[in-house]
């Protein structure tokens, strides 16, 4: 595996060039400072750059240009990386040698005409193009409530801190959605492209030289872009006390969802012994909490802990009764305690390390996860392969009871229902 950076100042090229899969993996990245007032006009930019382009103006034509480039499909997505939000596109496509002459330069062409070259009439988007979108983007904001057990753990999050950026709905609001007009939405269009950081990778087995040339021929973004500023979101204060509230809602299983908010540790122990803290805490079958409240005490359907490194956030999840509910806290603390008095085992820490060497060892499987780790070292410095596994391996007992110690439950969130017997 070959890696080039290429620097144009108001974009970055990065090939990663590999003979793994028999397709190429081509994404641009638009990343910028996230605002809770953007969230859905960046969603809804997202979506209409899929339904048509100026040269394949519904569609019907884009459908049959991706059929006819071997089923390239264009897809797009907006999330969230701490304190940035990252617009993507990304085309996924044949290599060469499978399909025909000239089909890696055609599919690009493609691939850019669509980002760059959007329908729109006299500064303003294809109204049926808008107006599709728009039902798109209004349908998935209405869904959040369909899936409960996302949906309360954004209620948890806007309970924690309503400011910072990870308790900011991902899919957008109603309201936000109801200002939007094709006027500007293609003036904010203009904005992305001239002001947001631009990245742009290809995974596959290329002539990187050619490809780094056919980007530059079509990509014509000139505006220089300033360096941006850490992605990671810090907590200056966290509650002495729990912060505990409970909501109703017409639900059979309640959600409890526990937040805490991390600080002060170090980027190894947030990349490294956090996550091993979590996969014993939490993070499977064999972890603490699922053993010891699920199976023993059977007081959940289901619990499990995450992390977030660009958040300094742990949280827990589970769907009890909610009739167990002080019950079902009370034994999530006293696992947390255990681990801060170091009440688990050497085994314990080995098997972590093995699922996260595990975990690191199959990025090269995956085209999208090697953009991914690419990505994490343009905005954050990310070590390599070689560098985690030597880390994860280095992370000691001691190490993990050090950062047990620093975790405290900052909010408890209960969703629950009417029916007592649940």
């Amino acid at each position: 595996m070959e890696y080039v950076k290429k620097e144009m100042n108001a974009y970055n090229i990065h090939i990663i060039k590999t003979d793994k899969f028999k397709t190429v993996t081509l994404e641009i990245d638009f990343l910028r400072k996230i605002r809770k007032e953007e969230t859905t006009i960046r969603n809804f930019l997202s979506e209409i750059i899929l339904q048509s382009s100026k040269k394949y103006n519904t569609k019907r034509l884009l459908s049959l240009k991706s059929k006819e480039l071997y089923d390239a499909n264009i897809t797009s997505s907006c999330t969230r990386i701490g304190a940035y939000t990252n617009m993507s596109f990304a085309i996924n496509f044949l290599q060469q040698e499978y399909t025909e002459d000239d089909m890696q330069d055609k599919t690009i062409d493609f691939f850019f005409d669509t980002i760059f070259n959007p329908n729109v009439e006299d500064g303003k988007f294809d109204k049926h193009s808008f107006d599709v979108a728009k039902d798109v983007i209004a349908t998935e904001i209405k869904s959040i409530k369909d899936n409960l057990t996302k949906y309360s753990l954004i209620r948890m999050l806007e309970i924690l801190d309503s400011t910072k950026p990870f308790s900011f709905n991902g899919y957008g609001y109603s309201e936000d959605l109801e200002k939007i007009t094709s006027k500007n939405l293609y003036e904010y269009y203009e904005d992305v492209i001239k002001s947001d950081k631009v990245d742009i990778f290809v995974v596959g087995n290329v002539d990187i030289d050619k490809t780094i040339e056919d980007i530059m021929s079509k990509v014509h973004i000139k505006t220089i872009k300033k360096k941006i500023d850490s992605v990671r979101i810090e907590h200056k204060k966290i509650r002495s006390r729990l912060k505990k509230v409970t909501e109703k809602e017409r639900i059979t299983q309640s959600k409890l969802n526990i937040g805490c908010l991390i600080k002060d540790l170090s980027e190894d122990e947030l990349n490294y012994t956090l996550k091993i803290y979590n996969e014993i805490l939490g993070g499977g079958t064999e972890s603490k909490l699922f053993m010891n409240v699920r199976e023993k005490n059977s007081l959940c359907y289901y619990i499990n802990s995450c992390v977030n490194t660009y958040d300094n956030l742990m949280f827990i999840y589970a769907g009890i009764n909610k009739n167990d509910f002080d019950k079902t806290l009370k034994l999530i603390k006293n696992e947390m305690n255990k681990m801060k008095s170091g009440k688990f085992s050497e085994e314990d820490v080995l098997i972590a390390k093995k699922a996260m060497e595990t975990s690191i060892n199959t990025i090269y499987d995956s085209p999208v996860r090697i953009i991914n780790m690419y990505y994490a070292n343009e905005l954050a410095n990310s070590d390599t392969i070689e560098e985690k596994l030597k880390k994860v391996k280095n992370v000691t007992f001691d190490d993990v009871v050090n950062v047990a110690n620093k975790i405290k439950i900052d909010t408890v969130y209960l969703m629950y229902g009417d029916d007592l017997n649940e």
